[in-house]
């Protein structure tokens, strides 16, 4: 694979983890109002996990990021599927199985 398009893959997916702070902060509002631990441990766990792997090679399959992608739209949020949509397009362009 090009350097030049794991950078740019490692990019789209770190501005994807932190464009899910936006809609963890109606998640941690959700989570004052209520008190339910449920919205913290989500928040958590979505955060965290994408910007913890990152830079792991199994973000070089266009059919991980699709479901990741997929996984982020339905259960976070539409914002944070954006860049790796845009990531999944730019794997799928580049001929990567």
């Amino acid at each position: 694979m090009d350097s030049q398009l794991a950078k740019k893959i490692i990019i789209d997916v770190q501005i994807s983890g932190w464009s899910c702070l936006i809609p963890a902060s109606g998640l941690l509002y959700l989570y004052q109002i209520t008190h339910y631990a449920s919205f913290l441990w989500g928040l958590a766990l979505v955060v965290l996990y994408v910007l913890a792997t990152a830079k792991l090679d199994k973000w070089q399959s266009p059919s991980y990021v699709l479901r990741m992608s997929l996984i982020a739209m339905f259960f976070v949020g539409f914002l944070p599927s954006i860049p790796l949509l845009f990531c999944y397009s730019q794997e799928r362009k580049a001929g990567l199985k």
